[in-house]
């Protein structure tokens, strides 16, 4: 019928524990964790069935599976999860520690993956903005520097971090929070559209390079913080509505502003 569907199953796990249930009761035998040794062969039937079409009649159509996994215990070595990672080229990790802590959506940006990117590729540089794809790798490689770093912290405190390693992980929060954390209860953050994210990226990623090179010129990192540049980096998302980018460009120049006096500051007390 030229219709694109969408389709949630909720959850293939509790699926496969009666395809377990069955196949005991029908006395096949048993493969890892007591699932039928057929179990890798019934899921990918199942995701097979998606993709884009052109029906009989001509029109386009194309099929969306969203499968969710619910492993026991966010065990994702168990036989549903890694069969079901097969066969789907996008998955996401939902994250306990994210929703208590009050972060939604609460998905795992290190465990999270979809291997879409070089598929999109051209049309994020055609559609938004030829930089977006370099600026997304340079965001993941900051968050995942920050978890490498955090580990540390962990371990022996923050204290004994350089300062270059000190704003990698306050920029991360700024990724964090101002960037990945959604108010899907606020009128400008429940849809953010490709081109607002390429200047949240583009904005944080400048507030970043700025920030490195005035710690070259030995500016202090709490000097920064306590400029109150930080927040308006995470504010920008609530602050800027969807329809007025334009807003960025005076933005950027206040920050811009904001961290030369910095400098000034710095060479005065010189």
């Amino acid at each position: 019928m030229g219709y694109h569907i969408a389709i949630m199953a909720d959850s293939t796990s509790r699926w496969a524990e009666a395809l377990r249930e069955i196949s005991g009761r029908l006395e096949e035998m048993p493969a890892e964790e007591g699932y039928p040794a057929y179990l890798p062969s019934r899921l990918s039937q199942f995701y097979e069935r998606t993709g884009a079409y052109e029906t009989l009649n001509g029109r386009e159509g194309s099929v969306t599976v969203i499968g969710a996994v619910s492993p026991q215990g966010s065990d994702f070595s168990e036989p549903v999860t890694q069969n079901t990672r097969r066969f789907v080229r996008c998955f996401w990790g939902l994250d306990k520690s994210l929703a208590y802590a009050r972060h939604y959506p609460a998905i795992n940006w290190t465990m999270s993956y979809s291997e879409y990117l070089d598929d999109l590729a051209h049309f994020y540089e055609t559609e938004v903005d030829a930089k977006f794809n370099e600026y997304r790798t340079e965001i993941s490689a900051l968050l995942k520097e920050e978890q490498s770093l955090m580990d540390i912290v962990r371990l022996i405190g923050s204290d004994v971090l350089p300062d270059d390693q000190k704003l990698v992980i306050e920029i991360a929060r700024l990724i964090r929070v101002g960037f990945l954390q959604q108010n899907a209860y606020h009128a400008e953050d429940t849809y953010v559209p490709l081109n607002k994210q390429f200047r949240m990226m583009e904005l944080i990623l400048h507030v970043y390079r700025r920030t490195k090179e005035l710690l070259a010129e030995h500016v202090a990192l709490d000097a920064i913080r306590n400029s109150g540049v930080m927040e308006l980096v995470i504010k920008v998302k609530y602050d800027i509505p969807n329809r007025q980018l334009e807003r960025f460009d005076a933005l950027t120049q206040q920050i811009d502003g904001m961290l030369d006096q910095l400098r000034t500051q710095k060479k005065e007390v010189l």
